[in-house]
């Protein structure tokens, strides 16, 4: 039986190692801190009693049939409980509106000039036939003459999707969703019925009692050992880990930890170790607030665009009740680094005279790279029997769901190298 460590006990690395367990390798799992790293939830006290956030906001996207829903229902024992995301919707330019996914809805989206809606409308149409999706949605959207308001949305979605400015990150994130969910590659006419029909998205959710159920079904669905040490270094010559305390043999090693600290437990060939350390990483800063005042009516989470810089909301409180104190509510509010009171401004702009019960401040890397336009490494390192996972290592969707799809794509690979 293959002995299989696996480096690192974020969502990536529990789904390898529950997944591999499964697959009846002898797996060793080890973390130094919180098991599901950003996929974790915990206890914060307010005023009117004790709340429970969420290590981030998230929206689990693609689960109806995708790479998570895969995994969990090969590997995991019981299922979360998954309640439907319901609409997004922007606030922008003074009003708040459902966001405009077809291109039908763009072509009536009031809060922008009928120029700036044609000019979109080409965009999209131009970049359906771009052949080097690679380039800047910066620079891709130079050459059409939209206005700031136009602008500041697009800049705030990319922010949304990649947790960068538009000038870093690749036209092809726009079109990740699109040509995953539906399959489709190089049929444009099918692309262009489908861009100009399709409406809000039905495959997210977000699970009963907070993110930290998923980490829990992964960890009872596990069968082998977690190892609550640091692993300092890897020989790959003795095929061995070293921890603080002793060293473990091993037949592969799965990292799931950071790519660019990768090359401090093994020496890395200089090519790769060049491709390692230009990832570009972002830091978040998430806002919780409890209030007692009842501010969100409707599932669904929010994208302002008109705040500095742009927010993301999720009123997590409307998914289950029991995340916060009778009579009152939870958002979390998700905001590129900055002050925390520069948050706080943001939000009373939006719900001015809120009766806040609950503040708390988490600082953040939402995922291990930001997707810009600088290639992410791939599953097989070049030393031998040592495979990458991570949302580092696969350039598809964000947050739990690309972290899901690195481990498919794990799978994939052992199972071509025949080690599955």
């Amino acid at each position: 039986m293959d002995r299989v460590i696996v480096i690192g006990g974020g969502i990536s690395g529990l789904l390898s190692a529950c997944a591999l367990s499964r697959e009846g390798k002898r797996v060793l799992l080890f973390e130094k801190g919180h098991l599901g790293n950003v996929v974790r939830s915990y206890s914060v006290e307010g005023d009117s009693g004790e709340y429970i956030v969420d290590t981030g906001p998230h929206i689990i996207t693609r689960l109806t049939s995708g790479p998570l829903r895969q995994l969990m229902d090969a590997y995991v024992d019981t299922n979360p409980v998954f309640i439907p995301h319901g609409t997004y919707y922007l606030r922008i330019n003074d009003g708040y509106y459902q966001f405009p996914w077809a291109l039908k809805d763009i072509a009536r989206f009031e809060p922008l000039t009928r120029k700036d809606r044609f000019l979109l409308l080409r965009c999209i149409m131009d970049g359906i036939l771009l052949r080097d999706k690679s380039i800047s949605v910066a620079e891709f959207i130079a050459q059409y003459d939209l206005t700031s308001s136009a602008g500041k949305l697009v800049d705030a979605l990319c922010y949304f999707l990649a947790g960068v400015p538009m000038d870093r990150v690749p036209i092809q994130r726009f079109w990740d969703s699109q040509q995953v969910k539906d399959g489709v590659t190089d049929n444009t006419v099918k692309k262009i019925f489908n861009l100009f029909n399709q409406g809000s998205r039905h495959d997210q959710f977000y699970p009963r009692g907070g993110i930290q159920t998923i980490t829990d079904s992964l960890v009872k669905s596990f069968k082998g050992e977690i190892i609550q040490q640091e692993v300092i270094s890897i020989d790959p010559d003795r095929k061995h880990v070293f921890t603080s305390e002793t060293d473990y043999p091993y037949d592969l090693i799965v990292y799931s930890g950071m790519m660019k600290t990768l090359s401090s437990l093994v020496n890395l060939p200089a090519e790769y170790r060049n491709m390692t350390d230009n990832l570009e990483t972002s830091r978040s800063l998430t806002l919780w607030i409890g209030t007692r005042d009842e501010v969100v009516t409707r599932r669904g989470s929010e994208i302002w665009v008109d705040t500095d810089p742009p927010c993301w909301m999720v009123p997590t409180s409307l998914y289950d009740q029991s995340l916060a104190p009778e009579g009152c509510q939870l958002l979390g509010c998700a905001f590129p680094f900055i002050h925390p009171q520069k948050a706080v401004d943001a939000v009373m702009q939006v719900f001015p005279d809120l009766d806040i019960d609950m503040l708390h401040y988490q600082i953040l890397q939402p995922d291990k790279a930001a997707w810009t336009t600088a290639p992410f490494p791939p599953i097989t390192t070049p030393i031998p029997h040592i495979y990458a996972v991570g949302t580092d290592t696969v350039k598809k969707s964000m947050g739990i769901t690309r972290a899901s799809y690195s481990v498919l794509a794990l799978l994939e690979t052992l199972r071509g190298e025949k080690r599955l």
